[in-house]
């Protein structure tokens, strides 16, 4: 199916969304207006999202009014689903359901110098970086890591272990405990634009793992077990992401994903953006497991989409972010089920 397969979409009503009127669509409308005060930004004829979109979703103006609206919604569940009922509609896409994943924040240990065990930098972009597509004659990660930049020049922090270092790539932010207890926040600011390789499917492709096995976990335990191994299998993503530190913010806050703006646990999706644009509406139907991985926790959520990922392609793709720390990394390391998204676009442009 083509990305824009989407523009095909069909109304359906708000009866036919299973879990619609269970939903506390309250903690769905807050993550909205994050999502609004940038919209709202943005010329009435601009599109919502410069990577595109599919043509559903109209534009800008189309979304302004609503987002106007937003903020002057009273508190509960009800006032929130009367909101979203009376702006828009949902349509379902003519799509075979899709694989849904999670992420998170971690945290992992590190210091601002080089010292000991630490010897694993976090690099910021260089001076002038540009990513081009493909990568260009950019140095590639193996390339980086045996001396291609002047890591002394870029390292914003130095991390205990190169396993955590590849994770926060994966992840794209992450707090680093210092030794003196204080925490430090990274946050995406640029990759390198080679491709993209997922460890995960090279571990079954060598026939180190079942594909049915493959999750954080596993992967992490396999790279612990096999340290010289597991440095070549990550080298083979010749993919690298260059971070900023994140000063005076909120520590309860989640790291802003691309939209620029602070994700929320459990609302915030990362999408492919060439099909849903970012501060879009997606109903999301699919199960979690939980932290330790013996049962499954059924979604039925509305989703804000306010982030994007390498590995993210497709109309019916989604990586649910779950928030930071060590609980929520055990749910989105798990995290790989098949589920479906419903779009909620402006009554005004619906088909």
């Amino acid at each position: 199916m083509s990305a824009h397969a989407a523009s095909a979409a069909t109304r359906i009503s708000w009866s036919d969304i299973e879990g619609w009127y269970t939903d506390d669509q309250a903690a769905a409308l807050s993550a909205f207006k994050g999502s609004c005060a940038r919209i709202l930004r943005l010329s009435p004829s601009a599109p919502l999202d410069t990577k595109g979109g599919d043509p559903v979703y109209g534009r800008a103006g189309d979304w302004q009014p609503a987002c106007k609206a937003a903020a002057k919604v009273g508190s509960g569940a009800a006032n929130a689903r009367g909101f979203f009922q009376h702006w828009f509609v949902p349509v379902r896409f003519p799509a075979a359901r899709g694989l849904f994943t999670g992420y998170y924040e971690p945290e992992m240990k590190g210091s601002l110098t080089r010292h000991g065990v630490y010897q694993t930098p976090v690099l910021a972009p260089p001076a002038g970086f540009r990513m081009v597509a493909g990568g260009g004659s950019f140095p590639t990660r193996a390339q980086i890591e045996d001396g291609a930049l002047d890591t002394d020049k870029l390292a914003l922090v130095w991390l205990e272990s190169p396993i955590d270092a590849f994770f926060l790539h994966v992840q794209g932010s992450g707090r680093v405990r210092l030794e003196t207890g204080e925490i430090v926040r990274l946050s995406f600011a640029a990759k390198t634009g080679h491709p993209y390789t997922s460890i995960g499917k090279l571990l079954v492709e060598h026939g180190e793992m079942p594909l049915e096995e493959v999750s954080m976990q596993t992967i992490r335990a396999w790279l612990s077990a096999h340290p010289a191994e597991g440095r070549a299998l990550m080298r083979e993503n010749e993919s690298y992401i260059f971070f900023r530190i994140l000063r005076d913010v909120d520590p309860s806050s989640g790291p802003p994903g691309a939209e620029g703006i602070p994700l929320t646990p459990g609302r915030s999706l990362a999408v492919d953006r060439s099909v849903h644009p970012l501060g879009t509406l997606l109903f999301l139907t699919t199960e979690h497991p939980t932290a330790d991985g013996t049962n499954s926790v059924e979604v039925r959520r509305l989703m804000v989409a306010q982030d994007t990922g390498s590995a993210i392609k497709g109309l019916q793709r989604g990586d649910i972010f779950f928030g930071s720390g060590e609980e929520a990394g055990e749910i989105a390391g798990r995290m790989k089920a098949e589920g479906e998204l419903i779009a909620l676009v402006p009554k005004d442009i619906a088909p």
